[in-house]
Formats: C-alpha cells, sequence, structure tokens
C-alpha cells in the first residue's frame, strides 16, 4: 500500500511537468546545451533537437527588462565588461557571446525563438522576477517552469517551482515543501551519493539532477530513479 501511495504521489508531481521523451528520463538542456551552443541565446535554444527543455538564467538589466545571462557580469560570455544590472537591454543585445555573434537575449525574445514542443525551465538568479517571468511565460505555448536557489526568488512567481541545492538536502526537502514545489534539481553528487531521490519523491517531488557530463553519469543516475538530467551536452543520454 504504501509503494502505491508513493508511486502516485510522484505521478502526480510529474503529471505538472512536461512529458519525456522515449528514454525514460527528461533531457533538459543546460543554458541551451553550453557545451556545443553559445549559452544562454536564441541561437542555443533553436539547436536543442532531442531535449525535451531548455533551461536558461535571467536577471534584470538597467533598463528594466528581463534578460537572459548566467553571470552578474557580461565579462565571461560576451566580448564586453560590465554589470548585467548596470547595462540595457539593446546594450546587451549588441554585444557577442562567445564570439557567435548572438547577443544577450530578453527573456521574452529568447522564449519566441524555442520551439512549441519544447519546454523552458527559467532558473531566476535574482529576486523579484517571478511575476515578470509569470507574464512572459503567458504569451507562448511552452510548459514553463521556475527555479532557484533563493526561496525568496521562488515566492514570488506562480508558474510550477523547483529549488535548487547542493547540500543539506533534508531542510532543503522541507523548504520546497513549503514553497509547494512540483520538482527539486539537487547535485549530482547529492543524487548518487545520497538519499535525496528517494527522500524527494517520498514528499511527491519529480527529481532533476544537475549538471550532468556524461552517458555513464546519465545512466547511474536513471538507476537511481531520477526523473530528468540537466546536461550541457545532448549525448548524455541515448536519443529515441
Amino acid at each position: 500500500m504504501l509503494g502505491r501511495a508513493l508511486g502516485t504521489v510522484v505521478e502526480r508531481a510529474l503529471d505538472r511537468l512536461p512529458r519525456p521523451a522515449a528514454r525514460g528520463v527528461r533531457l533538459v538542456a543546460h543554458r541551451g546545451f553550453a557545451s556545443v551552443n553559445p549559452e544562454n541565446t536564441t541561437h542555443a535554444v533553436t539547436r536543442t533537437g532531442g531535449a525535451d527543455a531548455v533551461e536558461v538564467d535571467v536577471r534584470r538589466a538597467a533598463s528594466g527588462e528581463v534578460v537572459v545571462c548566467h553571470d552578474a557580469t557580461v565579462d565571461r560570455v560576451t566580448d564586453g565588461t560590465g554589470r548585467v544590472a548596470q547595462l540595457s537591454a539593446r546594450e546587451l543585445d549588441g554585444l557577442s557571446v562567445l564570439d557567435s555573434g548572438a547577443g544577450v537575449p530578453t527573456l521574452d525574445a529568447l522564449l519566441d525563438a524555442v520551439p512549441d514542443r519544447v519546454a523552458v525551465n527559467v532558473e531566476l538568479k535574482e529576486r523579484g522576477l517571478g511575476s515578470d517571468v509569470d507574464a512572459a511565460a503567458e504569451r507562448v505555448e511552452n510548459d514553463v517552469w521556475v527555479s532557484a536557489f533563493d526561496p525568496v526568488a521562488l515566492r514570488d512567481a506562480a508558474l510550477p517551482r523547483a529549488l535548487l541545492f547542493d547540500r543539506n538536502p533534508r531542510e532543503n526537502l522541507a523548504v520546497a515543501d513549503e514553497l509547494d514545489c512540483v520538482a527539486v534539481h539537487p547535485s549530482v553528487a547529492l543524487c548518487l551519493g545520497t538519499r535525496t531521490v528517494h527522500r524527494a519523491h517520498a514528499r511527491g517531488f519529480a527529481v532533476n539532477a544537475w549538471t550532468v557530463d556524461s552517458p555513464g553519469v546519465a545512466w547511474a543516475l536513471a538507476r537511481r530513479g531520477v526523473d530528468g538530467v540537466i546536461a550541457d551536452r545532448p549525448n548524455v543520454v541515448r536519443q529515441p
């Protein structure tokens, strides 16, 4: 009876997230498969064939728009310098990400570029973005959910939520419960080295592990029962 009840709880959580392709686990393109594409760009999200979802990171530009960039500064990934919060969306779009010619896009522009069948995981890198992301998601047909390490950032969003964490799994699972998350995104180390996957499923959460860098790790995670892998390259999971 306990096993049947646990299965029902997990199925309900999974029903609120995008359906997987025929590989057993969902494949989420981390920053649009950052190892093979210029990360977090419209170019990247149009080249994620085989992925069930794409993960991107958002911050607020000086001009107020929500823009897609992992770091607080543009120095690492573009030909420019400076903090995202001190550059306008127009200035950010004029930069070149990793010599690709693609600029740092607004979230609206990026969502418009994502194929309809691909879901989108928007990671909130700052507080105060949730309602803006909710509004952006309303414009598109894609399934969208938000994630963050910061519980306060997640509270602002009405979209389905997932808590990211790489330590203190028991405490973070309790926080995810309090936030009414549909999923948790633990690190690979927690998924493989602790009972986090089992405990998360027992609480009704889907589990997406990050960041997966090899087929062997993906296989080990699948054996552990994870529901999705967040990966920098597409070949970590066998394509259907």
